[in-house]
């Protein structure tokens, strides 16, 4: 199977990605591992989100999801007193609290909308170097001219093309999700430090809410802060974050990087990276939503992926099929162009 452009992770980055090219008239064929099932970190967005949902065309999408608002966010850095900062002086209204997974499968579902190729529930094994371009190895062989690599923190595509990641830290975060009691106000987002990292907090929609502990790995690993008890016993000491441990845990703890990183380089001949591959920050700064949507709509993409020069190139090969018997030309004249396949899932 031919594409123009094969995008290979599940995030907002790549599926705004595939969103773009698709509506530019590029053969797009995005591969997600998951489903959109599990749950992912990053669920409280930013006000500066609300200007790029809407230039995406996907503001009604996104409220429709069911996100719940963000007024101000809370914070205890080692005082007695917890300091607000309210989101009624930012330009850009209030910010949300999302089920991730819920909003990158609405972004993914917008892509396929535009006429992308989205295989959920498959993972690219590797990506092989071709003469015009690269081979991608998942459930079906798929050429492409080129490839995005949005496989997040990890930026595994790129590093197999020569990429180098370079670490700038080794936070992890804990996390565990609750059930709120019946009748619980959500609150907002509430950050407390604590010796050697801090804790996190946020509501989900749902009546739920997610805890976290910050920490570097070593921290992490000598506290027994992975397991049940030391968790457990980490949060009890808490001044502040104690008391929002009430309802009943939903699953076990979970186990992520939240590691900042850079890529170098960030693309190369028929490559790029977007969103967390090609930068990742600390998570405090609030600010890798936005990145990922912005990275994911700026793309810079050949010209050749335009939906103009996509009709020549249909063209062109359709003269050439129409001089020769057989040949790849003949097959690419009869391509689908436009055609939205929802596999996996």
């Amino acid at each position: 199977m031919r594409g123009d452009v094969v995008v290979v992770g599940g995030g907002p980055a790549d599926a705004v990605a595939a969103l773009e090219l698709a509506r530019s008239g590029a053969g797009v064929t995005l591969f997600e591992r998951s489903g959109y099932g599990e749950l992912r970190m990053g669920e409280t967005l930013p006000p500066a989100v609300n200007p790029l949902l809407r230039a995406l065309g996907v503001w009604d999408r996104f409220v429709a999801s069911g996100p719940v608002p963000s007024y101000r966010t809370a914070s205890a850095w080692g005082g007695p007193e917890v300091a607000e900062r309210s989101f009624v002086v930012s330009p850009y209204g209030h910010g949300w609290h999302t089920d991730r997974a819920r909003f990158d499968g609405m972004l993914a579902d917008a892509a396929v909308e535009a006429g992308a190729d989205v295989r959920r529930g498959i993972a690219v094994r590797r990506v092989r170097r071709v003469p015009g371009g690269f081979v991608v190895d998942a459930d079906t062989p798929v050429r492409a001219a080129l490839v995005i690599d949005a496989t997040g923190r990890r930026p595994r595509i790129a590093r197999s093309l020569g990429a180098r990641r370079e670490r700038l830290d080794r936070l992890v975060c804990v996390a565990r999700v609750f059930a709120l009691p019946a009748g619980t106000p959500p609150g907002d987002t509430f950050l407390e430090a604590v010796p050697d990292g801090w804790w996190y907090a946020s509501p989900l929609p749902g009546g739920r809410r997610l805890l976290a502990r910050f920490a570097d790995a070593r921290m992490v690993a000598s506290a027994g802060l992975a397991t049940e008890p030391g968790w457990a016993a980490a949060l009890a000491s808490a001044a502040w974050s104690a008391s929002l441990s009430a309802g009943t845990p939903i699953g076990g703890l979970r186990v992520v990087s939240a590691a900042s990183h850079r890529l170098t380089p960030a693309s190369g001949p028929g490559w790029m990276a977007v969103g967390d591959a090609a930068l990742a920050v600390d998570p405090l700064s609030s600010g890798g939503a936005a990145f990922a949507l912005e990275s994911g709509r700026r793309s810079r993409i050949p010209g050749r992926f335009t939906r103009n020069s996509s009709a020549r190139r249909r063209r062109s090969t359709a003269r050439c099929g129409a001089r020769s018997t057989g040949g790849s030309g003949g097959s690419r004249a009869t391509r689908s162009g436009g055609s939205a396949r929802k596999t996996g899932g």
